[in-house]
């Protein structure tokens, strides 16, 4: 009946689970939980009793993983079973319910009074009070622990691998488990002393590599990878000097010290002097996932003492300003770990102030957009941590970012400070938390929307959140090869990024996506031929039809590829997506689609005294394209005083916005000034208004410093 009873709480433990998201998968978080309650009740039986302590733990070991046999099931039977989830299961539950019942065993062989509150006591030492050691000490956001294993890094980052590191500190767990467990006996005979001897030297020897293998990343690991330093007033910069050329340091440093005055004065704060930022600028998102454990999630440890951001190079025009409010937010944060204690609050200050959702919409187009606005409770809900992470992040920053950003613009910044540490909002405003939420809706109300912020509106509410989605971490070979085919594009290796495409094709070569892909990188590397030759009545899609017409102009056979171009003439024009408004206008002639080709597909632009000969279509994307290969200074001054002949279009807004900082490093204010203005005349939609307003405090910002540099005191 004993032995029943053990097997039914567990099974039942295992159906319980089911009802829970994440939970439910046969994956990380069910191994974490399972490693937890294994550890503890394995310490507690072996600190009762030890007659047959091996056997015994070995049994509770089975006793644990009957917790995931309805998960298996689950998991089978929902397409969700994966390598990585089976193997968590093994790494995880197993190595802690040793570790846990060797902590019980020593305990009861060395006759402690209390055995079992001392095991515990001993087990909560360890998996807590060192692992909050390591989270106030060691800037990453991966963690590994004797008691439950790992904690692999931030929720954003789906995608849950087994590691190098996992399996080395996992090593290190069965050291300790072998170490302890013979502890009581060494002395006895030989081949004990040899054991313990050789137990302690393979610890020695693990932890003098913790770093090198990935276990722990100090700060000085990280300044050793990210070796080149550089210095600004209020920050200092670590980077690959390999990655950056000088005008991008410049840029990036300027950007830097550009966002911190904006931030220092909309919420009014008096910086410390001498007080510096740490800026870590991985190569890519794959580093910064080596290094700390996150891999596309951009982060701040606000909780650390030292002021620093962690942002991989291709997520820095997104995310730097956004990361910095949380940065600074910091000076009137808890006294605990300097943030709020609602993750809501936390983000929604940082979008409110970094104006981030959409580079279409508007924070409070996205919410006027939906079909409902969200009530006190939902509010109070969606500020509450639970809430937060029950939505797609999305969601939960731009219902927060909106609300916040409304009382900045209608309260003293004083009250958000107030209210910032404990979400305490009617002890901070003069007004009810109900009467704040009225308010916001009164203002939403007088929001103007069109077809496209709802469009972008109903993609962003429709996301969901990991908590939501059937197999949260699932990761197939064609989701890892495509993967690895953006981490080789990160790193410009358009060899293996050549040859992981061509896997992935000879995979799926049905998936449109992957063939669009295909056919990209065949025509980079001017296999015009082979793209041809790959083309079948199934591609009907405007996009492969556009890359067979590119491919027949770049093969010679000029008279088929304007054929097929005529062909398409109507459909292009019918339809409504965007990125096809200009598609015929750069292939009209053939002067305008060389030019589009050569600059697409053979990194050549034509020469500025050539420029006036095309049309404006093609005008911005080379321009875009010279800005994408560092040729900014004399070609991007000589080609915005011809863009800025032509009639200015809003549809070309974000090309406008990156020659406008461009020219500004560039010290060429004058064509500067001469496209923001041209930009003001125009009637732009309102997110627009909102970052031609910021490039008008760039210019300034700039300027300013250039004035400062140039005519010292």
């Amino acid at each position: 009946m004993k032995t029943l009873l053990k097997i039914l709480l567990p099974l039942l433990l295992g159906l319980l689970f089911l009802f829970f998201p994440l939970l439910r998968d046969l994956h990380f978080e069910s191994a974490f939980i399972a490693s937890i309650i294994g550890c503890f009740y394995a310490t507690i039986v072996l600190a009762k009793k030890n007659t047959q302590p091996f056997k015994e733990t070995v049994c509770l070991t089975g006793f644990i993983y009957v917790i995931a046999i309805p998960l298996f099931i689950n998991a089978l039977f929902s397409g969700c079973l994966t390598f990585d989830g089976f193997a968590f299961w093994i790494l995880l539950p197993a190595p802690s319910i040793f570790f846990g019942a060797s902590i019980g065993r020593l305990v009861r062989k060395m006759n402690f009074p209390a055995p079992v509150f001392f095991s515990i006591a001993i087990l909560i030492f360890c998996s807590l009070v060192i692992w909050i050691i390591e989270f106030f000490t060691l800037p990453q956001v991966y963690f590994f622990n004797h008691v439950w294993g790992t904690w692999p890094g931030p929720i954003y980052d789906e995608t849950l691998r087994i590691s190098d590191s996992l399996l080395f500190f996992r090593w290190i767990t069965v050291l300790w488990v072998i170490l302890i467990w013979i502890l009581p006996n060494w002395t006895k005979t030989t081949q004990h002393k040899i054991i313990t001897f050789l137990a302690l030297v393979c610890l020695l020897f693990s932890y003098l590599n913790l770093d090198e293998m990935g276990v722990i990343t100090p700060h000085q690991t990280l300044k050793k990878e990210l070796s080149t330093h550089y210095q600004t007033e209020h920050f200092n910069l670590y980077f690959e000097e390999t990655n950056f050329t000088d005008k991008e340091v410049e840029f990036w440093a300027l950007r830097h010290e550009f966002h911190f005055e904006q931030i220092v004065n909309i919420l009014e704060i008096d910086w410390p002097a001498n007080r510096k930022i740490e800026s870590y600028i991985y190569s890519n998102a794959w580093q910064k996932k080596k290094l700390v454990g996150a891999k596309f999630t951009s982060y701040v440890p606000i909780w650390l003492s030292q002021d620093q951001l962690h942002i991989a190079k291709q997520h820095l025009e997104g995310v730097l300003k956004h990361e910095l409010v949380h940065v600074i937010s910091k000076q009137f944060g808890n006294t605990l770990f300097n943030g709020s204690w609602s993750i809501g609050m936390i983000e929604g200050v940082a979008d409110a102030i970094a104006k981030d959702a959409s580079l279409e919409t508007t924070l409070d187009q996205i919410i006027t957009a939906d079909a409902t606005f969200p009530s006190s409770q939902e509010m109070k809900k969606a500020l509450s941590n639970s809430g937060f992470y029950s939505s797609a992040s999305s969601i939960s920053y731009t219902t927060a970012g909106s609300f916040v950003n409304y009382l900045l613009e209608n309260y003293p910044v004083t009250s958000l400070k107030k209210a910032y540490p404990s979400n305490d909002f009617d002890n901070s405003y003069p007004v009810s938390f109900d009467e704040l939420v009225n308010g916001w809706h009164n203002h939403l109300e007088t929001v103007e929307i069109d077809s496209v912020d709802r469009q972008i509106s109903e993609f962003i509410f429709s996301r969901r959140s990991l908590f939501q989605k059937q197999c949260p971490h699932a990761f197939t070979k064609e989701q890892e090869l495509w993967d690895n085919y953006n981490f080789h594009l990160s790193k410009t290796d358009s060899l293996n990024a050549l040859k992981t495409i061509e896997q992935l094709y000879e995979l799926n070569s049905n998936n449109k996506l992957v063939k669009r892909e295909w056919l990209r990188e065949q025509l980079l590397q001017s296999n015009y031929a082979t793209a041809l030759y790959a083309f079948d009545s199934s591609d009907s899609l405007l996009t492969l039809q556009l890359l067979k017409a590119d491919a027949l102009f770049l093969i010679g056979d000029i008279s088929s590829a304007q054929e097929l171009l005529s062909e398409l003439k109507p459909r292009l024009e019918s339809t409504s997506a965007r990125n096809f408004k200009y598609s015929y206008e750069l292939r009209s002639d053939s002067i305008n689609w060389n030019a589009f080709l050569s600059a697409r597909y053979k990194n050549i632009l034509p020469p500025t005294n050539k420029l006036d000969l095309l049309s404006t279509p093609t005008k911005m994307i080379v321009t875009s394209k010279a800005m994408e290969l560092e040729r900014r200074t004399n070609y991007l001054s000589e080609a915005s005083a011809l863009i800025i002949k032509d009639p200015i279009s809003p549809h070309w807004f974000d090309i406008y916005e990156e020659m406008i900082e461009q020219l500004v490093v560039n010290e060429s204010f004058p064509e500067a000034d001469l496209l923001i203005n041209s930009l003001q005349q125009l009637p732009l939609r309102e997110r627009y208004h909102e970052r031609l307003s910021e490039l008008k405090e760039w210019r300034d910002f700039v300027y300013s410093e250039y004035q400062t540099t140039n005519n010292p005191l």
